[in-house]
C-alpha cells in the first residue's frame, strides 16, 4: 500500500518518546509499504537528514513545532486561545497549509491509507473514500486534566479551560478516523467508549541493537538516572518532585546517592535543581546511552501523563533495574517485584532504592526478567507487525503473517 503518515514534527532524530515511536514504525513499515511522511517542519530542522533515514518527506513549514520548548510566540498563542472556541492544541497543530497539502497528495498520489500521529493531527480531514488510522500516542485531554489539578494557579486555570475544549476536539478526531490504535489497553478502553468501536493496542517498543545490554557489575546502585525530554511538562514535574520530596531522604540513607536528570530543554525550575547536592542536569545530550550504561538504577517518578513510557523499555533493554511510579509503568505488561519495583510515595521510593542497594541479586533478577520481557514483547519489529495487521483490516484485506522475517 501507499501510506501517507501525517506527523507534528520530523521524527529525526528519534531522541524522545513520540519521535522514537514514529521513526521506528515508519522504518519498519517501509519494508512492506511505500511510506510518504507529511510533516510540520520548524526553523533549523534537518529535512535532508530526515529524508536520508526515513525516505520521502513532504514538509509544511511552520514557525515552531513541539520539538522546541515553549517560547514567547507559543505563550501568546496560548493566551489568544482563551478567547477562541478552539483549544490551543488546535491553534498550534492544525494548519491550513497542511490540510491543503494532504488533500493534494491524496488526489494526485494514489494514497491507499492516511495515518495520523497523535490526536492533534487527526483534527485534519481526509477526503472521502480514503481510510485513515489515528495513532493515539496518549489520551491528550486526560493529560491536560491531570495538569489542571496541580501546579501554579494560572497554569491550572489555563489547563482546565484547555482540557474542556480539547476533550471535545479529541473525541471528534477519534470518531472521524476509520480506526484508532492506542499504546496501552487503558487508553484503548477510553477511545472505545468514546467511539463505540474496537481499538487495537499497538504498544511502544525498543530497538535492542540501539540499546545493547550492559553488565550491572561495577555500577553503583545509588547512581540514579531519570531520562526524558524536560520540555514535556510531566517530565519536568517529576524531576522537581523527586529532587524536592524524595532525594533528600534517599541521601540520608544512602549518602553517596546521585541523580542525573538527562533530557532536552529543561525549563528554569529544572535547571535550578542542579544547585542541589548530588544532582546533575544535563540538558540536551547527543546520546542517552552512556548515561544508561553508567546508571545503577533508573527512576521514573512520573505523577502525570499518558500512553506508555519508552524510557522504561530502553532501561530494560540496557539491563538497568527500574523504580517507577504506578503511572510511570502504566500500560506495560510488568509486575511489581518481577520486572521492576513500584513506588508512589517518597517513603516507598526510599524503601525500594534501599532494597536495591542492599541486594545485588534482586537487581540482577529484575534486570534479567525485564530484558526477557522486551525481547519477547516489545521489539519494534513485533510492534510494527501488529500495526500492519490493522492496515490490512482497514484496507479490507485479511492479515497474513510473513514467514520470511521481513518487517
Amino acid at each position: 500500500m501507499r501510506v501517507l503518515v501525517v506527523t507534528p514534527y520530523l521524527a529525526v532524530p528519534p531522541d524522545f518518546g513520540g519521535a522514537s515511536r514514529v521513526y521506528h514504525l515508519v522504518r519498519q513499515l517501509a519494508t512492506r509499504h511505500e511510506i510518504i511522511a507529511l510533516s510540520l517542519v520548524g526553523p533549523g530542522d534537518d529535512l535532508r537528514g530526515a529524508e536520508a533515514e526515513l525516505g520521502r518527506i513532504v514538509p509544511v513549514p511552520v514557525a515552531a513545532t513541539a520539538r522546541v520548548p515553549p517560547g514567547v510566540t507559543r505563550r501568546r498563542a496560548q493566551l489568544a486561545s482563551l478567547v477562541s472556541p478552539h483549544s490551543f492544541q488546535h491553534r498550534f497543530y492544525v494548519h491550513r497549509a497542511l490540510q491543503e497539502r494532504l488533500e493534494r497528495l491524496v488526489a494526485t498520489e494514489a494514497i491507499d491509507l492516511v495515518q495520523f500521529e497523535f490526536s492533534q493531527m487527526g483534527l485534519h480531514r481526509v477526503p472521502g473514500g480514503v481510510p485513515s488510522i489515528l495513532d493515539v500516542h496518549n489520551v491528550e485531554h486526560d493529560v491536560l486534566r491531570q495538569a489542571a489539578a496541580r501546579g501554579e494557579l494560572l497554569r491550572r486555570i489555563f489547563n482546565q479551560i484547555e482540557y474542556r475544549k480539547f476533550r471535545r476536539e479529541e473525541v471528534a478526531a477519534w470518531r472521524r478516523a476509520t480506526a484508532c490504535v492506542a499504546t496501552s489497553a487503558a487508553d484503548a478502553v477510553v477511545v472505545e467508549r468514546a467511539t463505540g468501536r474496537s481499538v487495537a493496542v499497538v504498544p511502544n517498543g525498543v530497538d535492542l541493537s540501539s540499546f545493547p545490554r550492559a553488565p550491572l557489575a561495577g555500577t553503583d546502585p545509588a547512581a540514579l538516572v531519570f531520562v526524558g525530554a524536560m520540555r514535556y511538562r510531566p517530565n519536568a514535574e517529576a524531576a522537581c518532585w523527586f529532587v524536592e520530596a524524595v532525594l533528600p531522604e534517599v541521601r540520608r540513607v544512602l549518602p553517596g546517592a546521585t541523580l542525573a536528570l538527562v533530557g532536552a530543554d529543561p525549563p528554569d525550575e529544572v535547571r535550578a535543581l542542579a544547585a542541589t547536592a548530588g544532582v546533575t542536569v544535563t540538558g540536551t545530550v547527543p546520546d542517552v546511552r552512556p548515561w544508561l550504561r553508567t546508571a545503577g538504577t533508573v527512576v521514573v517518578p512520573l505523577l502525570s501523563g499518558g500512553g506508555t513510557r519508552l524510557k522504561i523499555l530502553e532501561a530494560f533493554a540496557a539491563g538497568r533495574p527500574v523504580v517507577s511510579t504506578t503511572l510511570g509503568a502504566a500500560g506495560l505488561a510488568v509486575r511489581d517485584g518481577e520486572h521492576l519495583l513500584i513506588a508512589d510515595t517518597p517513603v516507598e521510593f526510599v524503601g525500594a532504592l534501599t532494597r536495591l542497594a542492599a541486594d545485588p541479586e534482586l537487581r540482577q533478577r529484575l534486570g534479567d526478567a525485564a530484558f526477557a520481557l522486551v525481547v519477547a514483547r516489545y521489539q519494534w519489529s513485533a510492534v510494527a507487525q501488529e500495526l500492519d495487521a490493522v492496515y490490512d483490516r482497514v484496507a479490507g484485506r485479511p492479515y497474513r503473517s510473513r514467514s520470511d522475517g521481513a518487517v
